[in-house]
């Protein structure tokens, strides 16, 4: 008689969905929590293309000395690469009320000449950061990513000898594309705390 093998069901629904197309892989289902620097490629995936834009807080650092100037620079950023978000991502990020100001968020708190700019608006602004860089890449490019190596950031030191940042590369077919910033959240669970392309964008055949 032939036995069938039967996992337990909280095995099954700890086990990530994938979506096959073409060969790529994306998420279906959100990623749990981010345990080693190398899960986020997963989250990353997963938000750029299910738009599931409450689960950036999984990922997301909270705390002020990372969200204002990573907000200002991400967004300085993904205006550089021409990347915009849309009235509707706007509206799903909670930051339609700050949408002109994205673009020249101050690095810190600036009561003077941003007063609403509060440690909250910062946070979604931060948020939202993320995701715009995210739209750099297609569909198909995002199910094409791969580690391609994760290293100390020695930088981190400055913020205390109990932080701990890796710094993640993520690319395809060769080539280096992004750099992720990781670090690991009082939790013990790691967020991202930074963005860059390595190349230009409208150079990558996506």
């Amino acid at each position: 008689m032939r036995r069938t093998l039967m996992l337990p069901l909280a095995s099954l629904l700890l086990v990530p969905a994938f979506m096959g197309c073409g060969g790529d892989e994306i998420p279906t289902t959100p990623p749990a929590a981010a345990t080693e620097p190398a899960d986020i490629l997963y989250h990353l995936q997963y938000l750029a293309v299910r738009k599931d834009f409450k689960h950036i807080a999984l990922i997301a650092p909270i705390t002020p000395d990372v969200v204002f100037p990573s907000a200002r620079q991400m967004h300085m950023d993904a205006k550089a690469l021409g990347l915009t978000l849309t009235p509707e991502e706007l509206k799903g990020l909670g930051v339609e009320q700050i949408a002109s100001k994205l673009d020249e968020l101050p690095g810190g708190p600036d009561p003077v000449n941003f007063p609403d700019y509060t440690v909250k608006e910062a946070r979604l602004a931060y948020n939202a950061g993320i995701y715009r860089l995210t739209k750099g890449l297609t569909a198909k490019s995002w199910g094409k990513m791969r580690h391609m190596g994760i290293t100390d950031n020695a930088a981190a030191r400055q913020f205390g000898s109990q932080t701990v940042v890796k710094d993640m590369t993520l690319g395809f077919d060769g080539t280096k594309i992004l750099s992720v910033s990781c670090l690991k959240k009082p939790d013990g669970n790691y967020g991202v705390s930074f963005m860059r392309y390595l190349v230009s964008v409208k150079s990558l055949k996506q």
